[in-house]
């Protein structure tokens, strides 16, 4: 049960797929590694009527903070801890 939307869910399923080149991995050159798309398919079964579980499910993508950054430019850094030493 979603207590916000009071959408009982019998069963939610969500598969997440990327598809990108492995070419800059293997140093083939272009293109680098980052994701070219991402899909989230959810499967939900539920007795509520289809338009409360599209407001559940549309409240739920607003509120996730992967699909949120993946559609932003978000900078990205690597902090590297060498020897348990601190910053190298």
């Amino acid at each position: 049960m979603s207590p916000r939307y009071e959408v009982e869910l019998d069963e939610a399923e969500a598969d997440v797929r990327a598809s990108f080149s492995v070419a800059d991995k293997y140093d083939l050159g272009r293109p680098p590694g980052a994701f070219q798309e991402v899909t989230f398919s959810l499967r939900i079964s539920s007795p509520a009527p289809p338009g409360l579980v599209r407001q559940l499910v549309e409240h739920a993508e607003r509120a996730c903070h992967a699909a949120q950054s993946l559609r932003a430019a978000v900078p990205v850094s690597l902090r590297l801890v060498l020897n348990r030493e601190g910053p190298a």
